[in-house]
C-alpha cells in the first residue's frame, strides 16, 4: 500500500497551476475551474515556434573575447558589454524581440447543468485517471498515454456545452506582430474546437468531440496522424502502466505531512512530465497556460533547472524516463549547433558548446551572450547525467556508445579554454552561472562586467568533475586517457579561495567574493552537484565550512523556488540535521502553491524580494509554473533520507531529531544498488541493500564507521 492512494483537492481551483496537471511527456492537461465550469488547459511539448534561434557565429572567438575582456573600452556604456561586442542580439520588430518560443494554445470550458457544481478533484495514483466530484454525478477523466487523446466519461450527461478559447484571446495580439494568422473556428455538429497555423512550424488542431461515453479531446500537430478512440482500451493501458511504475518507485514515510504527501505528488508529476515515449522535458513539461505567452520561452535552461528534473530519475530508478533528452541532445539538429558552437568559438571540430537557453534544436533563445555561451558547466552537468545513467545502471554499453562520446565532445571546450598561468593551468575567462545579474545597491545597472573572471570555482568543480568521469571511462572502456585529464588533476586548482588567511573560503572567480544573495549556488557546486573534491581532507573541511557560513550570512532573500531545494541538497551533503526540513518548510510557504504546483515567484513579501514589481501582480495572469522546483523538492527530500558522497552511502543522514519514526525502501544507488531502511524511537532498526550487478558498497550511518560490505548479482542482505 502507497502512503497515498490518491491525491485530492476542493474546487473552485482559479487558475491552471492550481489544477490537476494529467499529461503523457508531449500533450499536458491542467484541469481547473469554478462551481459551474471545468476547464482545460491543453498544450504540446512539441509546440513550438523556432524562428530566430542563435548560436555562435564565425569571428566571435574565445581569443577575442579574452582580449576585450582584458582590455575594456573605457567610452562604452555599460550595458554595450563585451560580449554584446562581438555577439549581437535579435533586434526587435515592432517592439517585440522575438526568439524561439513555446507556444501556448487554449483551453476547452465545460459548462455544467443546472442543479451541478463542481466539488472535488481527485486523483487516482493507481489508474492515473482524474475524478471530479459533482455531487450526484461524477467525470472521469484520462489522458492516454500512447497517443494525443484525453477521455471524459460524462455517464450522466452533466456537461451541456463546451466553449472554445484559443489563446489568441489572450495573447493574440502579440502573436499578430510577428506574423500569425487568427485561428480557425472549427465548431460543427458534435464538435468544438480550433486550428492555430504558425508562419513557418506546424500548427495544431484543438478538438473536442462528443461520444457515446461523453467527450473525447485531441491535440494534433498539422501532420500527424489522427489516433483512434478506444475508451477501454487507453483506460486499461494507462492503469497498467501506472501500477507498474507505483510498484518500482521508491516509498517513504516521514513524519511531515506535507513532505509526505509533496513527494508522491511530485512522483506523478514526473512521469506526466517526462514520460519516455514523450518529448523531452524543458521548464514547464508539457503543459503551458493559455493566458500569456511562455516565460523564459518555456526552453530547455541547462544552466541548473533541466538538470534539477532529471536528477529525480537516478534515486528514484526511472532511467528510462531520461531518454527523451538524451535522444534529443543526440539528434542531427542538436549536435550541429553544438559542433557549430565549439568550432566558431573555439576553431575546434569535435567539440560540443552547449548555452544555456535553447530549444528543441539547441538554438539560443535567451541571447548570445556571456551568460550563455561562456558557461561551459551547462555542458559539463548535462554530461554527468550521461555518467550517472552509467553509474546507476552499470550499462557498459551505452556507456561506450551513447555517454562516453557526449563527455568527451563537452570536455573539449574545457580543454581548449585552459591556459597556462602562474605555473599552474588555468581557465581565463568564463562565469559563475548568472552571477552578477542580482540587484547590487552600489553598483546599479546590468553590471555586465561583472558577470565573467578567472577561473570561476563553478568551473573548477566542473572540470574536475569530468576529469574524474573520463578517467574512471578510460579504466573501464580500456582506452588511454588523454594527458590533459591527468593534467587537469594534477595543475588545476579545486576551487579558486578569497579572504584572510585564516577564513579563506570559496570565491565566485578570481578577485570576487560571494558579496551579494545569489540564487545559483554554483561556487558551490564541488559540494553538490558535482562532488568533485573525493574525501575532504581537513583543509578541503576549514574552508567548506567557512564557505557556508559566508553563504549563509549573505541570505536568501533573492532566491527562487528551484534554489530552497538545491540549498537543502547542499546541506544534507554537510550532514546538517534539522536545516534542511526547515529550509524546506519555508520553501513550502513561498512556492508552493494551494495546488501543490511549484511556482517561480514568491506568494508573498516579507521573506523575499525576488522581483517585486511581478509579484505584485494578480496571479490568475502572471503566475509562472516551473517543474525544476517540484523535482529539486523531491531530490532534497530523498537526499535527507539516503546519499552517496564520494564513494560512500549515508543512511538517515540530515534527517531532524524529532522525526523519530521514519522509513523508505527502493531507493537507487549508484553501482545498481537498491536501499531501504527503518528508524523506530529515534533509532535506526534496519537497513537492507540489494545489488543487482554485485559490486562492494560502503556505507555509514548512526555514527558507526564506515561498514564494506560485499555482494553477488541479486543478493539481499540485512547491513543492520
Amino acid at each position: 500500500m502507497q502512503i497515498m492512494d490518491i491525491f485530492s483537492i476542493d474546487f473552485p481551483l482559479l487558475r491552471p497551476h492550481c489544477g490537476i496537471p494529467l499529461g503523457n511527456g508531449s500533450m499536458g492537461v491542467l484541469v481547473w475551474g469554478d462551481e459551474s465550469r471545468l476547464c482545460l488547459t491543453v498544450n504540446r511539448s512539441e509546440y513550438w515556434d523556432h524562428r530566430q534561434g542563435e548560436c555562435v557565429l564565425p569571428g566571435q572567438s574565445y581569443k577575442d573575447l579574452i582580449e576585450i575582456y582584458e582590455n575594456p573600452d573605457p567610452l562604452s556604456d555599460p550595458d554595450e558589454s563585451f560580449v554584446h561586442k562581438t555577439m549581437p542580439i535579435n533586434h526587435a520588430k515592432d517592439g517585440i524581440r522575438w526568439v524561439p518560443t513555446r507556444l501556448p494554445v487554449g483551453r476547452f470550458e465545460l459548462i455544467l447543468k443546472s442543479g451541478f457544481s463542481l466539488h472535488k478533484a481527485i486523483l487516482e495514483y493507481d489508474s492515473g485517471a482524474l475524478v471530479i466530484n459533482a455531487g450526484d454525478a461524477e467525470l472521469r477523466i484520462s489522458q492516454s498515454l500512447k497517443s494525443h487523446i484525453l477521455l471524459i466519461e460524462d455517464t450522466k450527461n452533466i456537461v451541456v456545452g463546451i466553449k472554445c478559447r484559443p489563446a489568441w484571446e489572450w495573447v493574440g495580439k502579440t502573436l499578430a506582430k510577428v506574423g500569425f494568422d487568427a485561428p480557425e473556428i472549427l465548431n460543427g455538429r458534435n464538435r468544438y474546437g480550433w486550428r492555430q497555423s504558425c508562419p513557418e512550424d506546424p500548427g495544431i488542431t484543438a478538438l473536442c468531440r462528443k461520444t457515446s461515453f461523453g467527450y473525447s479531446l485531441t491535440l494534433d500537430l498539422d501532420g500527424e496522424p489522427a489516433a483512434a478512440v478506444e475508451p477501454e482500451a487507453v483506460k486499461s493501458e494507462t492503469a497498467t502502466w501506472w501500477g507498474k511504475y507505483w510498484s518500482e518507485v521508491p516509498e517513504i514515510s516521514i513524519p511531515d505531512v506535507f513532505l509526505n504527501k509533496f513527494y508522491k505528488f511530485a512522483m506523478y508529476k514526473f512521469a506526466c512530465a517526462t514520460y519516455p515515449a514523450g518529448a523531452a522535458c524543458s521548464l514547464q513539461g508539457p503543459w503551458h497556460e493559455e493566458y500569456q505567452m511562455a516565460q523564459w520561452s518555456g526552453d530547455y535552461h541547462f544552466n541548473v533547472n533541466i538538470q534539477q528534473i532529471y536528477t529525480l530519475a537516478f534515486s528514484t530508478g526511472r532511467f528510462e524516463h531520461l531518454m527523451p533528452l538524451f535522444n534529443m541532445l543526440e539528434s542531427e539538429p542538436f549536435q550541429n549547433i553544438m559542433r557549430n558552437n565549439a568550432k566558431n568559438l573555439f576553431g575546434i571540430d569535435d567539440g560540443l558548446l552547449m548555452t544555456h537557453a535553447v530549444d528543441d534544436r539547441g538554438m539560443q533563445c535567451g541571447g548570445v551572450g556571456a551568460g550563455s555561451v561562456l558557461d561551459f558547466a551547462c555542458g559539463g552537468w548535462t554530461a554527468q547525467l550521461y555518467w550517472l545513467y552509467y553509474k546507476y545502471t552499470l550499462d557498459r554499453d551505452f556507456l561506450k556508445k551513447r555517454a562516453y562520446p557526449f563527455i568527451c565532445g563537452i570536455m573539449r571546450v574545457l580543454e581548449e579554454s585552459l591556459e597556462e598561468y602562474n605555473g599552474r593551468i588555468s581557465i581565463p575567462l568564463s562565469i559563475s552561472a548568472e552571477y552578477g545579474v542580482e540587484f547590487d545597491i552600489n553598483r546599479p545597472g546590468r553590471n555586465w562586467d561583472r558577470r565573467t573572471g578567472r577561473n570561476p570555482s563553478y568551473q573548477l568543480a566542473c572540470a574536475h568533475m569530468l576529469a574524474d568521469i573520463l578517467l574512471d571511462c578510460s579504466r573501464i572502456l580500456g582506452v588511454e586517457p588523454k594527458p590533459v585529464w591527468v593534467d587537469m588533476k594534477k595543475r588545476l586548482p579545486k576551487y579558486t579561495l578569497t579572504g584572510a588567511p585564516d577564513e579563506e573560503r570559496i570565491a565566485i572567480w578570481e578577485g570576487q567574493d560571494l558579496d551579494v544573495c545569489h540564487r545559483h549556488h554554483s561556487h558551490l557546486a564541488c559540494i553538490y552537484p558535482f562532488d568533485s573534491l573525493g574525501e575532504w581532507d581537513d583543509e578541503d573541511r576549514r574552508i567548506i565550512e567557512n564557505s557556508i557560513d559566508h553563504w549563509i550570512a549573505i541570505g536568501m532573500g533573492e532566491w527562487s523556488e528551484w534554489c530552497y531545494p538545491w540549498a537543502a541538497i547542499i546541506q544534507a551533503r554537510l550532514g546538517f540535521r534539522e536545516a534542511p526540513a526547515v529550509l524546506l518548510g519555508i520553501w513550502k510557504e513561498l512556492f508552493v502553491n494551494e495546488g501543490w504546483a511549484t511556482v517561480y515567484l514568491p506568494k508573498f513579501r516579507g521573506l523575499s524580494a525576488l522581483r517585486r514589481a511581478d509579484m505584485l501582480k494578480p496571479k490568475d495572469t502572471s503566475e509562472i509554473m516551473q517543474l525544476d522546483g517540484t523535482m529539486g523538492g523531491a531530490t532534497a527530500i530523498l537526499e535527507m533520507l539516503v546519499h552517496q558522497k564520494g564513494d560512500t552511502v549515508y543512511v538517515f543522514p540530515a534527517v531532524p531529531i524529532q522525526w523519530k519514526n521514519i522509513s523508505f525502501k527502493n531507493v537507487c544507488l549508484p553501482g545498481a544498488f537498491l536501499v531501504g531502511a527503518k528508524r523506530k524511537n529515534g533509532q535506526i532498526e534496519t537497513i537492507s541493500v540489494k545489488s543487482l550487478k554485485g559490486g562492494q558498497l560502503k556505507i555509514r550511518f548512526g555514527g558507526h564507521p564506515t561498514k564494506i560490505v560485499d555482494f553477488n548479482p541479486g543478493e539481499e542482505k540485512l547491513v543492520l
